[in-house]
Protein backbone atom coordinates (compact mmCIF):
# COMPACT_ATOMS: atom_id res chain seq x y z
CA UNK A 1 0.00 0.00 0.00
CA UNK A 2 1.49 3.22 -1.08
CA UNK A 3 1.35 6.26 2.23
CA UNK A 4 -0.06 9.00 0.03
CA UNK A 5 -2.58 12.16 0.98
CA UNK A 6 -4.78 10.86 -1.55
CA UNK A 7 -4.77 7.06 0.38
CA UNK A 8 -5.29 8.86 3.52
CA UNK A 9 -8.00 10.94 2.23
CA UNK A 10 -10.03 7.66 0.94
CA UNK A 11 -9.45 5.72 4.08
CA UNK A 12 -10.66 8.73 5.85
CA UNK A 13 -14.03 8.56 3.74
CA UNK A 14 -14.08 4.80 4.44
CA UNK A 15 -13.77 5.12 8.15
CA UNK A 16 -16.41 8.13 7.87
CA UNK A 17 -18.86 5.75 6.37
CA UNK A 18 -18.42 2.65 8.64
CA UNK A 19 -18.48 4.17 12.31
CA UNK A 20 -19.83 7.70 11.54
CA UNK A 21 -18.10 11.31 11.03
CA UNK A 22 -17.73 12.32 14.77
CA UNK A 23 -16.78 8.84 16.10
CA UNK A 24 -12.79 10.43 16.59
CA UNK A 25 -10.88 13.79 15.90
CA UNK A 26 -8.90 14.05 12.53
CA UNK A 27 -5.51 14.26 14.38
CA UNK A 28 -6.09 10.81 16.66
CA UNK A 29 -7.24 9.38 13.33
CA UNK A 30 -4.13 10.52 11.40
CA UNK A 31 -2.05 9.27 14.41
CA UNK A 32 -3.39 5.77 13.83
CA UNK A 33 -3.34 5.41 10.20
CA UNK A 34 0.69 6.09 10.08
CA UNK A 35 1.26 3.83 13.03
CA UNK A 36 -0.64 1.18 11.54
CA UNK A 37 0.89 1.72 7.81
CA UNK A 38 4.07 1.18 9.58
CA UNK A 39 3.40 -2.20 10.70
CA UNK A 40 2.44 -1.31 14.09
CA UNK A 41 -1.38 -2.52 14.74
CA UNK A 42 -1.73 -3.46 18.37
CA UNK A 43 -3.87 -0.93 20.46
CA UNK A 44 -2.48 -0.87 23.86
CA UNK A 45 -0.03 2.33 23.11
CA UNK A 46 -0.24 5.03 25.59
CA UNK A 47 -0.04 8.44 23.88
CA UNK A 48 -0.32 9.90 27.28
CA UNK A 49 3.31 10.49 27.22
CA UNK A 50 3.50 11.55 23.72
CA UNK A 51 4.10 15.22 23.22
CA UNK A 52 1.48 17.57 22.32
CA UNK A 53 0.72 18.34 18.85
CA UNK A 54 1.52 21.56 17.30
CA UNK A 55 -1.43 23.90 16.22
CA UNK A 56 -1.27 26.79 13.76
CA UNK A 57 -1.26 29.42 16.65
CA UNK A 58 1.64 27.90 18.20
CA UNK A 59 3.66 28.99 15.05
CA UNK A 60 5.47 32.56 14.73
CA UNK A 61 2.89 35.07 13.77
CA UNK A 62 5.36 36.26 10.88
CA UNK A 63 5.23 32.49 9.58
CA UNK A 64 1.46 32.19 9.98
CA UNK A 65 1.08 35.27 7.81
CA UNK A 66 3.50 33.83 5.14
CA UNK A 67 1.32 30.76 4.63
CA UNK A 68 -2.17 32.20 4.58
CA UNK A 69 -1.26 34.88 2.48
CA UNK A 70 -0.15 32.35 -0.81
CA UNK A 71 -3.27 30.15 -0.28
CA UNK A 72 -6.31 31.30 -2.90
CA UNK A 73 -9.68 32.00 -1.76
CA UNK A 74 -10.46 28.32 -2.29
CA UNK A 75 -7.25 26.75 -0.45
CA UNK A 76 -8.10 29.39 2.40
CA UNK A 77 -11.57 28.25 2.53
CA UNK A 78 -10.09 24.57 3.61
CA UNK A 79 -7.79 26.39 6.48
CA UNK A 80 -9.93 25.31 9.79
CA UNK A 81 -10.26 28.24 12.10
CA UNK A 82 -8.03 27.17 14.91
CA UNK A 83 -7.27 30.17 15.89
CA UNK A 84 -8.44 31.69 19.28
CA UNK A 85 -7.81 34.60 20.50
CA UNK A 86 -8.55 35.55 24.67
CA UNK A 87 -11.01 37.86 25.66
CA UNK A 88 -9.83 40.95 26.96
CA UNK A 89 -10.89 44.45 27.88
CA UNK A 90 -9.51 47.51 27.82
CA UNK A 91 -10.49 51.21 29.10
CA UNK A 92 -9.86 54.48 27.95
CA UNK A 93 -7.77 56.86 30.69
CA UNK A 94 -7.01 60.03 30.46
CA UNK A 95 -3.32 59.02 29.00
CA UNK A 96 -3.44 55.75 26.75
CA UNK A 97 -5.37 52.76 28.25
CA UNK A 98 -5.56 49.66 30.48
CA UNK A 99 -5.98 46.40 29.07
CA UNK A 100 -7.82 43.17 31.43
CA UNK A 101 -6.76 39.85 30.25
CA UNK A 102 -9.55 36.99 30.68
CA UNK A 103 -8.48 34.76 33.84
CA UNK A 104 -5.40 36.91 34.53
CA UNK A 105 -5.88 39.92 37.62
CA UNK A 106 -2.85 41.57 36.38
CA UNK A 107 -3.57 44.41 33.89
CA UNK A 108 -1.53 46.21 31.55
CA UNK A 109 -1.23 49.68 30.92
CA UNK A 110 -0.50 51.70 27.45
CA UNK A 111 0.08 55.12 26.12
CA UNK A 112 -1.80 54.38 23.29
CA UNK A 113 -4.92 52.22 21.99
CA UNK A 114 -3.60 48.48 23.10
CA UNK A 115 -5.05 47.28 19.71
CA UNK A 116 -2.27 49.32 18.02
CA UNK A 117 0.72 47.65 20.02
CA UNK A 118 -0.51 44.26 20.53
CA UNK A 119 2.10 42.01 18.26
CA UNK A 120 -0.20 39.42 17.55
CA UNK A 121 -3.57 40.31 17.12
CA UNK A 122 -3.13 42.93 15.14
CA UNK A 123 -0.49 41.09 12.47
CA UNK A 124 -3.44 38.28 12.26
CA UNK A 125 -6.78 40.69 11.49
CA UNK A 126 -4.43 42.26 8.12
CA UNK A 127 -4.14 38.70 6.28
CA UNK A 128 -6.15 39.18 3.89
CA UNK A 129 -7.23 35.28 3.27
CA UNK A 130 -8.13 34.93 6.75
CA UNK A 131 -11.28 32.50 7.38
CA UNK A 132 -13.37 32.76 10.97
CA UNK A 133 -15.88 30.93 11.97
CA UNK A 134 -17.44 33.08 14.63
CA UNK A 135 -15.88 36.61 15.35
CA UNK A 136 -17.61 38.36 19.12
CA UNK A 137 -17.23 41.92 19.52
CA UNK A 138 -18.58 43.96 22.57
CA UNK A 139 -17.60 47.94 23.11
CA UNK A 140 -18.71 49.23 26.17
CA UNK A 141 -19.40 52.76 26.45
CA UNK A 142 -15.72 53.25 27.73
CA UNK A 143 -14.19 52.21 24.64
CA UNK A 144 -16.38 54.56 22.37
CA UNK A 145 -13.90 56.94 21.53
CA UNK A 146 -10.43 54.59 22.20
CA UNK A 147 -10.92 52.07 18.71
CA UNK A 148 -11.92 52.73 15.20
CA UNK A 149 -12.51 50.32 12.49
CA UNK A 150 -9.03 50.63 10.90
CA UNK A 151 -7.43 50.30 14.39
CA UNK A 152 -9.60 46.88 14.98
CA UNK A 153 -10.05 45.48 11.59
CA UNK A 154 -7.59 46.94 9.20
CA UNK A 155 -8.62 44.73 6.22
CA UNK A 156 -12.29 43.07 4.92
CA UNK A 157 -12.56 40.13 7.65
CA UNK A 158 -14.00 36.54 6.55
CA UNK A 159 -16.44 36.10 9.20
CA UNK A 160 -19.51 33.16 8.89
CA UNK A 161 -21.10 34.38 12.25
CA UNK A 162 -20.59 38.18 13.60
CA UNK A 163 -21.56 39.32 17.11
CA UNK A 164 -21.44 42.67 17.80
CA UNK A 165 -22.60 45.09 20.44
CA UNK A 166 -22.60 48.69 20.85
CA UNK A 167 -23.74 52.11 22.01
CA UNK A 168 -25.30 53.51 19.25
CA UNK A 169 -26.53 52.20 15.66
CA UNK A 170 -23.87 54.09 13.58
CA UNK A 171 -20.89 52.43 15.70
CA UNK A 172 -22.72 48.72 15.27
CA UNK A 173 -23.49 49.96 11.49
CA UNK A 174 -19.25 51.27 10.76
CA UNK A 175 -18.18 47.95 12.40
CA UNK A 176 -20.52 45.76 10.78
CA UNK A 177 -19.65 47.05 7.20
CA UNK A 178 -15.88 45.94 7.92
CA UNK A 179 -17.28 42.24 7.25
CA UNK A 180 -17.05 40.38 3.77
CA UNK A 181 -20.74 40.57 2.80
CA UNK A 182 -19.73 36.95 0.65
CA UNK A 183 -18.26 35.53 3.67
CA UNK A 184 -20.65 36.23 6.82
CA UNK A 185 -24.05 34.22 6.97
CA UNK A 186 -25.25 34.98 10.55
CA UNK A 187 -25.83 38.40 11.87
CA UNK A 188 -26.58 39.17 15.76
CA UNK A 189 -26.89 42.86 16.85
CA UNK A 190 -27.09 44.18 20.38
CA UNK A 191 -27.63 48.11 20.23
CA UNK A 192 -27.38 48.83 24.29
CA UNK A 193 -28.62 52.48 23.99
CA UNK A 194 -31.15 51.66 21.49
CA UNK A 195 -34.69 53.89 22.09
CA UNK A 196 -38.25 53.46 20.90
CA UNK A 197 -37.25 56.24 18.37
CA UNK A 198 -34.18 55.05 16.95
CA UNK A 199 -33.66 54.72 13.04
CA UNK A 200 -32.19 51.30 12.44
CA UNK A 201 -32.50 51.71 8.70
CA UNK A 202 -29.03 52.43 7.50
CA UNK A 203 -28.62 48.29 9.04
CA UNK A 204 -31.26 46.99 6.45
CA UNK A 205 -29.48 49.03 3.71
CA UNK A 206 -25.77 47.35 4.03
CA UNK A 207 -24.91 44.55 1.96
CA UNK A 208 -23.92 42.57 5.04
CA UNK A 209 -26.87 42.29 5.87
CA UNK A 210 -29.08 42.01 2.74
CA UNK A 211 -26.41 39.30 1.89
CA UNK A 212 -26.50 37.22 5.44
CA UNK A 213 -28.93 34.02 5.72
CA UNK A 214 -30.20 34.45 9.39
CA UNK A 215 -30.26 37.91 11.79
CA UNK A 216 -31.05 37.67 15.28
CA UNK A 217 -31.51 41.69 16.76
CA UNK A 218 -31.74 42.45 20.28
CA UNK A 219 -35.57 42.94 21.20
CA UNK A 220 -34.60 46.38 22.52
CA UNK A 221 -34.03 47.25 18.66
CA UNK A 222 -37.50 48.06 17.29
CA UNK A 223 -38.97 47.63 14.27
CA UNK A 224 -42.18 48.96 12.52
CA UNK A 225 -44.33 45.92 10.60
CA UNK A 226 -43.52 47.53 7.50
CA UNK A 227 -39.47 46.95 8.06
CA UNK A 228 -40.68 43.48 7.58
CA UNK A 229 -40.46 43.58 3.65
CA UNK A 230 -36.80 43.68 4.11
CA UNK A 231 -36.24 40.11 5.91
CA UNK A 232 -37.78 38.47 3.03
CA UNK A 233 -34.86 36.92 2.06
CA UNK A 234 -33.17 35.45 5.04
CA UNK A 235 -33.76 32.18 6.13
CA UNK A 236 -34.10 32.63 9.65
CA UNK A 237 -34.39 36.06 11.58
CA UNK A 238 -35.66 37.39 15.40
CA UNK A 239 -36.54 40.93 16.35
CA UNK A 240 -39.26 43.24 18.22
CA UNK A 241 -42.03 44.55 15.80
CA UNK A 242 -44.11 47.52 16.78
CA UNK A 243 -47.33 47.95 15.38
CA UNK A 244 -50.37 50.70 15.31
CA UNK A 245 -53.32 48.58 15.20
CA UNK A 246 -52.87 44.36 16.11
CA UNK A 247 -56.14 43.50 13.88
CA UNK A 248 -54.68 45.56 10.76
CA UNK A 249 -50.69 44.71 11.10
CA UNK A 250 -51.31 40.53 11.82
CA UNK A 251 -52.63 40.17 8.48
CA UNK A 252 -49.72 41.98 7.04
CA UNK A 253 -47.70 40.03 9.18
CA UNK A 254 -49.25 36.69 7.96
CA UNK A 255 -48.93 37.42 3.70
CA UNK A 256 -45.35 39.12 3.96
CA UNK A 257 -43.78 35.82 5.43
CA UNK A 258 -44.57 33.81 2.68
CA UNK A 259 -42.93 35.99 0.17
CA UNK A 260 -39.30 34.23 0.95
CA UNK A 261 -38.67 31.31 -0.84
CA UNK A 262 -35.25 30.98 1.59
CA UNK A 263 -37.55 31.19 4.77
CA UNK A 264 -37.89 28.25 7.52
CA UNK A 265 -38.59 30.15 10.55
CA UNK A 266 -38.25 32.97 12.80
CA UNK A 267 -39.00 34.68 16.31
CA UNK A 268 -41.11 37.68 16.20
CA UNK A 269 -42.13 39.92 19.91
CA UNK A 270 -44.70 42.08 18.71
CA UNK A 271 -46.58 45.45 21.00
CA UNK A 272 -49.27 47.18 18.99
CA UNK A 273 -49.35 50.73 20.01
CA UNK A 274 -52.93 50.36 20.48
CA UNK A 275 -53.68 46.86 22.12
CA UNK A 276 -50.27 46.69 23.96
CA UNK A 277 -49.26 42.95 24.67
CA UNK A 278 -51.98 40.85 23.79
CA UNK A 279 -52.18 37.63 22.57
CA UNK A 280 -55.76 37.08 22.25
CA UNK A 281 -56.18 40.06 20.24
CA UNK A 282 -53.15 38.40 18.31
CA UNK A 283 -54.76 35.40 18.06
CA UNK A 284 -58.03 36.82 16.79
CA UNK A 285 -56.89 38.60 14.06
CA UNK A 286 -54.89 35.64 12.89
CA UNK A 287 -57.84 33.44 12.90
CA UNK A 288 -56.71 30.97 15.14
CA UNK A 289 -59.19 29.08 17.97
CA UNK A 290 -58.21 30.45 21.39
CA UNK A 291 -58.40 27.69 24.08
CA UNK A 292 -61.25 28.02 26.27
CA UNK A 293 -60.14 25.48 29.10
CA UNK A 294 -57.50 26.06 31.82
CA UNK A 295 -54.36 27.11 30.94
CA UNK A 296 -51.51 25.00 31.05
CA UNK A 297 -49.10 24.48 34.59
CA UNK A 298 -47.19 27.72 34.17
CA UNK A 299 -50.37 29.98 33.93
CA UNK A 300 -49.31 31.29 30.77
CA UNK A 301 -51.58 30.76 27.01
CA UNK A 302 -49.70 29.11 24.12
CA UNK A 303 -51.86 28.99 21.40
CA UNK A 304 -50.62 26.80 17.48
CA UNK A 305 -52.62 27.63 14.18
CA UNK A 306 -51.72 26.85 10.84
CA UNK A 307 -52.51 29.83 8.18
CA UNK A 308 -52.44 27.68 4.32
CA UNK A 309 -50.78 30.00 1.94
CA UNK A 310 -52.85 31.03 -0.48
CA UNK A 311 -52.36 28.81 -3.89
CA UNK A 312 -49.85 26.81 -2.44
CA UNK A 313 -49.64 23.27 -0.98
CA UNK A 314 -47.25 24.91 2.45
CA UNK A 315 -48.52 26.10 5.39
CA UNK A 316 -47.10 28.22 8.18
CA UNK A 317 -47.61 27.21 11.46
CA UNK A 318 -47.49 29.87 14.20
CA UNK A 319 -47.23 29.25 17.69
CA UNK A 320 -48.15 32.05 20.20
CA UNK A 321 -46.45 32.41 23.48
CA UNK A 322 -46.90 35.04 26.37
CA UNK A 323 -43.73 35.60 28.04
CA UNK A 324 -43.88 37.23 30.93
CA UNK A 325 -45.71 40.87 29.61
CA UNK A 326 -44.85 39.86 26.40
Amino acid sequence: MKCSRRNQSIMLKTFCRVVGKDAMEYPDFEFWYYRFYQGELHLDYDRSADPEPKKLVDMPVVLMKEIVKNLDAVESMGLEPVLEIEQSEFFKEESGCTLYRENISKFEESEECYIKKNECFTPLLTMPNIQVNHFSLRLHEESIETISCDDLLPVALNAKNVVIEGQTTNQVVKFLSTMNPGSLESIRLNILCSGEMENYGTILEIEQFKQAKNVDFDTTMKFNVEDLVHFNHLKTFKFHLIGENTFEDVPRIRDIIPTSEKFESCELEYFSILDGFSIRKFARALGAEIPTGPLAENGRLTITHRYQIPESNESLEFKLNEVGFR
